[in-house]
């Protein structure tokens, strides 16, 4: 079942949401993958959403910075 990131991300058009959401319904097997899914995209964003609102490292910054000035 591949549409079941784009599902969990709300990326699909509503006839391919129906589309999976009837598979759900009906295939054990992926009503349990789809969980596999939910917990798996939970468990990311206990461990990284602190840091999407960490500053960026200067460092890193001026890393940019250099190869943006080397580019032009």
């Amino acid at each position: 079942m591949s549409d079941i990131n784009a599902y969990l991300d709300g990326a699909l058009s509503d006839e391919e949401k129906r589309e999976v959401e009837l598979v759900i319904k009906t295939d054990i097997e992926a009503a349990a993958l789809l969980q596999q899914y939910r917990q798996h995209v939970q468990e990311l964003h206990r461990i990284y959403d602190g840091v999407l609102n960490e500053p960026v490292p200067e460092r890193m910054l001026d890393l940019l910075r250099r190869r943006r000035s080397e580019g032009s």
